[in-house]
């Protein structure tokens, strides 16, 4: 079993399309902490 951990950062405050980016990726795992 491989253990494989994917962080979203971002460098400005506000809508910068972290939350589309997250949104795309919930769909590839297990579980999703924001």
């Amino acid at each position: 079993m491989t253990n494989k951990n994917l962080v979203v950062i971002g460098t400005h405050w506000g809508d910068e399309g972290k939350g589309k980016i997250v949104d795309l990726l919930t769909e590839s795992v297990t579980a999703v902490v924001r």
